[in-house]
This record gives structure tokens, C-alpha cells and sequence, in this order.
């Protein structure tokens, strides 16, 4: 599945040399709630979504932050879609389900667990996940009849996490924006 991927990271640093090292790796931690990440450790992208971008700009690096856009290459057999593929899904549940049987505190893990917990173990073959972020209210939804309550969501929230900066998924990394547009 080839899509385009938005990077978001603080200004700093020089446009050119961050195209050639980017993306930025962000480190997920347990025992530190602001180093929480959704997907575990990796380099985080958002699926064709550029207004998200801007969100996480504004949010996370004071409104100064620089958007690069990236092609990416998601092989599927090296890619947990947790939002779009129900095998993935269903497999990802069943792991889960197991893991609960053998430690009951495990119940109470966020998906970053399960998924650091399956690294750690040398178990997590994939090379990428995707996963779909509800969290926000959609703006974009389309009843599938009048009568009833039923629609899609013609703008989800994807995120894309990818467990290695390879030249194979990475097809190409440019900036694409600063903010503020005057720095």
C-alpha cells in the first residue's frame, strides 16, 4: 500500500539536514506519561493528513514546528493494519487474549504495551503499523440511509508508525511547510 505520510517536528534544526536524517524517531516509555506513545516506539506519520499535522504542531512544539511530507511503501505482510485490515485485527485480539491468560495484569495494558512487550520479546515481525485514532470527533460523516443511525466516516484519522527509517518504505521525505509561514 503505497500512501503519503505527514511528519511533524519542532523548527529546529536545518530544513536540509533534517530532509537527508528525518524522520525523527520518538522513543515511547512506560514510566514516563509524557513519553506515551499510541503505537510504541517508532516514527510517526499521518496518513494523508495534513490538518492533523497542523494539530500536533500546534499542540506539541509551541506553533513552531516544520511539516514534511514523505511517499510511503507499507508492504503488507510487513504492516499491522489495526484499521483496516480485520485479519490484522482479529490476529492483534487473539495475541492479546493469550497474553491475558497467562498474566492477568496484562489486562490493563494500552496498545503501546502489547506492542513494546512483543518487540522486547523479538515476536513483532512487522515493519509498520497502522492504527485508526477515534478519539476525535468526525467532520465528515455521511448516513448510509435516512432512516437510520448508521454512516461512514469520510475522514478518519490514521496514524502510521514505522519501526525502521528504511529507503524501502521511506520512498522520499521533503518539507513541505514551516510555522509560523514568517520564520
Amino acid at each position: 500500500m503505497r500512501i503519503i505520510g505527514h511528519h511533524t517536528c519542532s523548527s529546529k534544526g536545518n530544513i536540509s539536514d533534517i530532509e537527508i536524517q528525518g524522520p525523527f524517531f520518538s522513543e515511547h516509555d512506560e514510566e514516563d506519561s509524557n513519553a506515551h506513545k499510541f503505537l510504541g516506539s517508532g516514527y510517526y506519520f499521518w496518513d494523508n493528513n495534513i490538518g492533523m499535522a497542523h494539530s500536533h504542531g500546534q499542540n506539541n512544539y509551541k506553533r513552531k514546528y516544520y511539516i514534511f511530507e514523505a511517499d510511503l511503501n507499507l508492504v503488507e505482510e510487513a504492516l499491522l493494519d489495526l484499521a483496516g485490515n480485520r485479519i490484522d485485527m482479529l490476529h492483534f485480539q487473539e495475541i492479546m487474549k493469550k497474553l491475558n491468560e497467562i498474566d492477568p495484569n496484562t489486562e490493563s495494558w494500552t496498545l503501546a504495551h502489547f506492542i513494546e512487550f512483543l518487540k522486547s520479546k523479538n515476536i513483532f515481525s512487522y515493519k509498520a503499523i497502522r492504527a485508526i485514532d477515534t478519539s476525535i470527533t468526525p467532520r465528515n460523516l455521511l448516513k448510509f440511509v435516512p432512516e437510520r443511525k448508521n454512516y461512514i466516516n469520510l475522514s478518519p484519522i490514521f496514524i502510521v508508525c514505522l519501526l525502521d527509517n528504511t529507503k524501502d518504505i521511506i520512498l522520499s521525505f521533503n518539507h513541505i511547510r514551516t510555522f509560523p509561514p514568517n520564520e
